[in-house]
């Protein structure tokens, strides 16, 4: 049987040092979804990377095993411990809780990326065309949109025939382009506004959908994106520019973002508690389930991928498997007997699909 090696004293210290400070960014993270970012952004970059946190601590945990006369194992373990519960978040096996019978709808939302994010290059005409022969191969009963383009609102009923009632809210882009958040129903839509964001095009559009003999509100949600490009930034650093100088741009961007987030999370709860009826969120929150905003939206609320997924929950394709910022989140008097993250590349986004029952 192999001895497991003996480190130097002075290496010993330095790994010790490494597997503290790991275990120390891990629980900042655990801690960050508590913190408003308005006060104080620091930890929610801890959040933010909470994956390869744990991803790190757990490759320290198996050097240390092999590390003869090392205590630093239980470091890394007891920091991980956590994780084990946080898991179902991001990755999920198991059965479905069957609940009640009640009326099925199914309810897909998507950020379509203005028809030009897709990983194959695909032209706004192909992207488009692919995304409604998705629409017409699943059928959903509500369909809502994020960074929807056109420009003439009358396409809409042309793409979307199947859809005879629909609420938008659409902000004036390049030349005669528009683009925003649509939402798409089988149903009827008796009430329908928006929640505009202060110095942002994002928003919140919200619909009252009459399904039988129920109302139910929709809140079809696109909050503030990091907006970073890593292509720029590598380029600004080729041209010279200093990398201490790129990176507290960055830095002061993304915590920019995190604060103007909170916002909107505050103002959509706001404006959530002036309605009796039962209130669906969904949409591109861009923010992962350890956040302030995930937090925050998901309290009392049922997420589909957590009661009826499977596998990875990921729903952006540029970093699969390790961010899921699409989410549908539904009263609790609803359950979800089946959500689908189908693996499209019409968008940088994968659209997420959820059979709800209504009991």
């Amino acid at each position: 049987m192999k001895k497991r090696a003996k480190l130097p004293v002075v290496l010993q210290i330095i790994f010790r040092s490494i597997v503290l400070a790991a275990a120390g960014s891990l629980a900042i993270a655990y801690l960050s979804p508590f913190i408003n970012p308005a006060k104080f952004t620091f930890p929610l970059f801890f959040g933010l990377y909470f994956i390869p946190l744990a991803v790190i601590n757990t490759l320290l945990l198996i050097v240390s095993l092999f590390i003869r006369g090392s205590s630093t194992a239980w470091i890394s373990f007891i920091a991980l411990l956590p994780s084990i519960l946080l898991a179902e978040l991001f990755v999920r096996w198991g059965d479905i809780e069957i609940k009640e019978d009640g009326e099925e709808v199914q309810l897909c939302t998507y950020n379509v990326g203005l028809f030009v994010q897709g990983r194959e290059r695909l032209s706004r005409k192909e992207a488009l065309e692919g995304i409604i022969e998705m629409v017409d191969e699943r059928a959903p009963d509500i369909l809502c949109f994020q960074e929807y383009h056109t420009t003439e609102i009358a396409s809409i009923k042309r793409e979307f025939p199947q859809y005879p009632y629909y609420t938008y809210h659409l902000f004036r882009g390049r030349g005669n382009s528009k683009f925003g958040n649509l939402t798409l129903s089988r149903f009827p839509i008796i009430e329908s506004g928006k929640i505009t964001f202060t110095r942002s095009t994002n928003l919140s559009i919200w619909s009252d959908i009459k399904i039988g003999e129920k109302i139910v509100r929709v809140y079809n949600t696109h909050l503030e994106s990091h907006s970073i490009s890593f292509t720029a930034l590598l380029k600004r650093i080729r041209e010279n520019r200093k990398l201490s100088e790129e990176i507290y741009s960055l830095h002061d961007k993304v915590a920019l973002t995190f604060k103007r987030r909170s916002q909107q999370v505050d103002s959509l709860l706001k404006h959530m508690e002036s309605t009796q009826l039962p209130s669906i969120i969904c949409g591109d929150f861009n923010d992962t389930p350890i956040s302030y905003t995930y937090r925050k939206l998901s309290s009392n609320r049922w997420d589909t991928f957590r009661e009826a997924g499977s596998g990875f929950a990921s729903t952006y394709s540029l970093l699969w498997p390790i961010l899921r910022i699409d989410f549908i989140l539904t009263p609790k008097e609803m359950w979800c007997r089946q959500h689908t993250t189908l693996k499209l590349n019409y968008s940088d986004h994968y659209p997420v699909i959820s059979h709800l029952i209504f009991p």
